[in-house]
């Protein structure tokens, strides 16, 4: 076992072996919950929670288990989504079509807190566990039900993945532009991260609120909502603001391209006026004219603002990125250099914050991966087990928790259990 050899920066504490478990780390330690989710949506709420402190069990199904171990980069059934994702979980594979696999889930609900799933509309009722099964074993149980859709509806029965419901959000449609009527997927899985993240909060909400006495609840969430209500906040304008002038785009980021210098590409954001002024100082631009004052002066004079933006981008292919960078930041203008996805572990202020380690993974080799974003100074957390789990590695342990140790071989022998 080397899932203990990392390579962190200098201070970080040095992790235990593989299985230890100090009494405290981060605010959910204690905190116990089933997993029975699968891709990244589900899986990824849990896992950060997970981060955060909280014991997880992450039921899988034979003869695969997650279909994100197998997608991607991926080496023994360990990919690089299902790392992110899972890292410390404990897997057990049951057959829950099975009474006795039913019956070993309803002795982990028992102990459980949280209960996390994905299925289709219909699919926790056809197993066995659905909210009013789970309460029935665990009253206070925070049920976790996440949806592509929702649970009713014309489109409730519909498989559902990111690109979906990038399309039916609005969010695909929201990346075009002028001259620009072709609908852009974002290349990345950002449906799935968004209703994660936002039922990772939910279900924190739902623990509080069971801390204070309310009991247990069940939480629907749909990846439809999630994603409309994050393109809403900033994406949507015309369709918030039901009176206000549509002479511009929906979105205030709409417009939004890296200058190009000599050598690379930078992001610049100039909203105030100070910030605006500093611009003009730094690509050598006159910005005295009193019709680019202010914001309202820019807003009322579209086409002096918009030939004060093309003599910026002229001026900037004169300066290579290191000039460019020396003279945003000497004038305080919001700046980032655009950076390729293997440039970042480099980036100093990356370095400096610590976010990157590295360990032997026991199945996969050598994994790199971020710590948990937020550092709870009260309750500092600590990745007990930096490895995502190989599909039913841990199913013996789990199994003797449940009182089950002399009934392993038996029950693998029948295929409740993998």
């Amino acid at each position: 076992q080397t899932a203990g050899r990392w390579r962190a920066p200098p201070g970080t504490p040095t992790p235990r072996p593989h299985g230890y478990r100090r009494p405290m780390s981060g605010p959910l330690d204690g905190i116990r919950i089933v997993d029975l989710s699968v891709a990244i949506t589900g899986p990824l709420a849990a896992g950060m929670l997970v981060d955060q402190g909280a014991d997880c069990v992450k039921v899988e199904q034979a003869p695969t288990g997650d279909v994100v171990r197998w997608l991607g980069s991926t080496v023994a059934g360990i990919s690089a989504m299902f790392q992110a994702a899972n890292r410390g979980k404990r897997s057990i594979v049951l057959d829950l079509g099975q009474a006795d696999g039913l019956a070993i889930l309803r002795d982990l609900v028992a102990d459980a807190y949280v209960l996390v799933q994905n299925f289709r509309p219909g699919v926790a009722e056809r197993l066995g566990v659905a909210y009013d099964d789970i309460r029935s074993i665990r009253p206070d149980i925070v049920y976790a039900d996440l949806t592509g859709f929702g649970p009713s509806g014309p489109y409730s029965h519909r498989r559902a993945y990111d690109t979906v419901i990038q399309a039916q959000s609005g969010l695909a449609a929201s990346q075009t532009g002028l001259n620009d009527d072709q609908p852009k997927f974002l290349k990345q899985l950002v449906c799935d991260k968004v209703t994660a993240y936002t039922a990772c909060q939910a279900i924190t909400a739902a623990l509080f609120a069971r801390s204070r006495g309310a009991g247990g609840q069940h939480l629907e969430l749909s990846m439809l909502d999630a994603c409309i209500a994050f393109l809403f906040v900033d994406g949507a304008e015309h369709e918030v603001i039901l009176e206000g002038d549509y002479s511009g785009p929906q979105s205030v980021a709409a417009n939004n391209t890296p200058l190009a210098f000599d050598g690379g590409f930078a992001a610049v954001t100039v909203p105030t006026d100070k910030e605006f002024h500093g611009l003009a100082r730094a690509m050598g631009v006159d910005s005295s004219d009193p019709e680019l004052a202010t914001v309202r002066d820019r807003t009322a004079n579209r086409e002096k603002a918009m030939a004060f933006h093309r003599a910026v981008r002229e001026n900037a292919t004169r300066l290579t990125v290191s000039e460019a960078e020396a003279l945003l930041e000497a004038n305080q203008v919001p700046f980032g250099i655009v950076r390729a996805v293997n440039e970042i572990q480099n980036d100093p202020q990356v370095i400096a914050n610590g976010i990157f380690s590295e360990f032997d993974h026991p199945a996969a080799g050598r994994v790199r991966h971020h710590r948990p974003p937020t550092r709870f100074h009260g309750t500092p957390t600590e990745l007990r087990e930096p490895a995502a789990p190989t599909l039913g590695q841990h199913s013996d342990e789990i199994l003797a928790e449940t009182g089950r140790a002399d009934r392993i071989d038996e029950l693998r022998t029948a295929g409740v259990v993998g």
